[in-house]
């Protein structure tokens, strides 16, 4: 790229009403090289356009002209100038066009982008060239905009409301509207069309983090794709109405990119909406849904969002006032940057929010954080996140008098916390492959009850594991616990590892001659086998709520489970992504070999490879079972302990503006002697403590290590003020 970069003043470092536009010179030929002419211009007395488009890690770079100069530019940008460019008349433009290489001018720009997006004329979303089937796709998705907006009419339902205020009887209309009429352009098998549409609705446009405030901050917004439009409004009806039109004309489930895109365009229309109706736009929220995205500039992740935040509602519920959004400066590293926004989200709130789905300290990829700081670069584990009830938050609101959450100057956070009880025992940790092995492994070591009977401590340690949720209940809001059902799916879990134990074989081996002759032979096998073949159930719960947790025991007696501490397990795709950011070779850590055999496929070629391993060596055959039965830690617990993952000594707290259990580590103090050992224990104030990440723990969820029930059968919260402490989480 040019050194010296014509963008570079782009916007004005002075008053924010006057910047720097570019006026696309006109062109005949669509080959044509494209000329831009840069202008100082008034914003408010300018017409211009904003273009928003793609910034891929991996984009092409292609030459234009700038003022009559070489300059270099993402090929998606070069593309959308391409259509965008008239025949006879200039256009104005403004684009993100790599502007500025020093961290004042990326600030400024940054800083401005707000006046620029709300006085252009409107803002046009690239999605990519055309395409043989793009119009015929974009004449589909008119229509099925059209539909949607029908269906929701016929429901009583403003077309550009939000999902969150539709009630699943309205969902059921709407489903019913848009399935009674044929949509002759779907029907039948043309993948082709299809797949356009699949390209329309899941471009990769939306994993760039600056579409985000691009849209929300926009007069009028118009997806294009080549020589086809449409609006905003309409586009998100269309990919509303796409799940409903997928599920009657094909029978699966929409691709994982599209997915996505439905996500993050759903957030996008929340944010856009509040904007439009004057409602506040907190930088939490906004945080998680671009982090949904992806950012050649992890600080991107904060920078992006600012424009558009505003102070939070809560501030009228605490007496520490509004806070100051943290400006935007790249010449901050990004720890300094992510400290700032936690900062100024834990100040804002006055709770720990920010915790909420979080990956733990030992998970994250961004180092030299302080532990209670989230690594905002770092995608939460999806659909893995512990749901929040009221109970712990009513109970710290009755709490008085609490202080305020504060801050030291060297970055500790300075709360209020609450002693539950601390850890005696971690499993290793559960992943698709080893998951049922692991659970009879804990199961077989469970103490013996104390002042309960063994039908309850055995019903505390399956609810523990699926963290007692199994679907949602009355509301979309609501979980709802299992039922008996799931303890007898958990009983033929553990009955069926204990065959595989007593035959000493794997779930290939059951079908062979051989173990079945065997099987025969024993008759505490024969016993076992009527309560065998029901385990579905307890495992898809188990697989969709726990995969990357570790089960841990207390010294009380209490069972819980541990926030997600290996994200691989629910994505073993991400390895090399994890190591890369993590900046560590194949010497990290060390695979475990179930994950692998997760995979249908690699578990039937290792089903052959076992047979062959019993015939040349069969006591390599025996270790290579006990491996697939993950039995074989591989180093795995080393790895955790080394990044700072659950262990025994650590303390289970409940705090005052948390949501959860939240799981610390004592921070082991010097004394005359060396070094104080006996640091386990929440006994005084001013204590230092590690944040080593959430927790479920059975029986606390609900706030119910606080409630008292009265004489006539009311409930209360009791506060025990002698047992909240003032501790620093550094």
């Amino acid at each position: 790229m040019s050194t010296n970069n014509p963008f570079s003043r782009l916007v004005s470092t002075q008053a924010c009403e006057t910047s720097r536009l570019a006026v696309l010179e006109p062109a005949e030929e669509l080959d044509a090289p494209i000329k831009l002419t840069l202008i100082d211009a008034d914003l408010k007395d300018t017409s211009y356009e904003c273009i928003s488009y793609e910034r891929a890690k991996s984009s092409d770079i292609v030459k234009i002209v700038v003022n009559d100069d070489d300059y270099e530019i993402p090929q998606a940008l070069e593309s959308a100038l391409r259509t965008f460019r008239r025949k006879q008349k200039p256009r104005t433009l403004w684009a993100d066009l790599l502007v500025g290489r020093t961290a004042e001018e990326r600030s400024s720009q940054a800083t401005a982008m707000r006046q620029i997006l709300e006085n252009a004329d409107k803002t046009l979303c690239w999605l990519g060239s055309q395409k043989e089937l793009t119009s015929r796709a974009f004449d589909i998705v008119h229509d099925m905009a059209n539909r949607w907006s029908q269906a929701c009419l016929h429901v009583n339902l403003s077309p550009d409301a939000g999902l969150s205020r539709v009630t699943i009887k309205q969902m059921d209309g709407i489903r019913e509207k848009l399935n009674e009429s044929e949509f002759p352009a779907l029907a039948g098998f043309d993948f082709k069309i299809w797949n356009e549409l699949y390209d329309i609705f899941g471009s990769s446009y939306w994993s760039s983090v600056h579409c985000i405030p691009e849209i929300v901050l926009a007069k009028a917004v118009i997806i294009v794709c080549g020589r086809s439009n449409i609006r905003w409004p309409n586009y998100v009806g269309a990919s509303r109405a796409l799940p409903f039109l997928q599920a009657k004309y094909q029978q699966v489930p929409l691709l994982p990119p599209v997915l996505k895109a439905f996500t993050i365009i759903s957030s996008i229309e929340i944010a856009e909406r509040r904007r439009r109706l004057g409602e506040s736009i907190e930088l939490f929220p906004m945080l998680q849904t671009a982090r949904e995205c992806e950012a050649q500039d992890p600080r991107d992740y904060i920078f992006s969002m600012i424009p558009i935040s505003t102070p939070s509602r809560r501030v009228e519920f605490h007496n520490a006032g509004p806070q100051t959004l943290p400006p935007i400066d790249y010449s901050k590293s990004t720890q300094e940057v992510f400290i700032d926004a936690a900062r100024y989200i834990v100040l804002e709130r006055q709770d720990m929010m920010l915790w909420f789905g979080e990956r733990p300290p030992c998970a994250r990829r961004v180092k030299d954080l302080p532990t209670w700081v989230p690594d905002f670069s770092a995608g939460d584990p999806p659909g893995h996140r512990i749901n929040p009830t009221n109970g712990l938050r009513n109970w710290w609101d009755t709490v008085q008098p609490r202080k305020n959450i504060r801050l030291s100057d060297d970055n500790a956070l300075l709360v209020q916390a609450y002693a539950l009880d601390s850890v005696e025992h971690v499993s290793r940790v559960f992943d698709a492959g080893n998951f049922s092995s692991l659970c009879y492994e804990e199961f077989q070591k469970l103490p013996d009850p104390i002042n309960e009977t063994v039908e309850q401590r055995d019903e505390r340690f399956w609810r523990t594991l699926v963290m007692n949720v199994d679907s949602f209940g009355g509301t979309l809001a609501v979980r709802a616990p299992p039922s008996a059902a799931m303890g007898a799916s958990f009983e033929s879990v553990i009955a069926q590892e204990s065959v595989l134990k007593l035959l000493g074989c794997t779930p290939n081996q059951i079908p062979t001659p051989e173990i079945q002759a065997r099987m025969m032979t024993m008759p505490e096998v024969m016993a076992l086998l009527p309560k065998c073949g029901n385990g579905e159930h307890f495992a898809a719960r188990f697989c969709k709520e726990s995969l990357g947790r570790r089960f841990f025991r207390t010294k009380g007696g209490r069972f819980g489970m541990t926030a997600v501490e290996d994200v691989l397990c629910l994505d073993p795709k991400l390895e090399a992504e994890e190591r890369k950011a993590r900046g560590v070779g194949n010497e990290g850590d060390i695979q475990n070999i179930t994950r692998m055999l997760a995979d249908p496929m690699t578990r039937m070629m290792m089903g052959g490879f076992q047979e062959f391993l019993q015939e040349r060596d069969p006591a390599m055959a025996n270790i290579w079972a006990q491996a697939e039965r993950g039995e074989f830690a591989f180093q795995q617990e080393d790895q955790l302990s080394k990044r700072g993952g659950v262990t025994k000594g650590d303390i289970v707290v409940a705090l005052i503006g948390g949501f959860f259990p939240y799981i610390l580590r004592p921070k082991l103090k010097a004394t005359n002697d060396g070094v104080d050992e006996d640091s386990s224990q929440l006994g005084v104030s001013d204590s230092a403590y590690e944040f080593v990440g959430d927790c479920y723990l059975h029986g606390s969820m609900d706030g119910e290590d606080f409630k008292i029930k009265s004489l006539i059968g009311t409930t209360h919260y009791r506060t025990d003020m002698s047992k909240i402490v003032d501790i620093s989480i550094v």
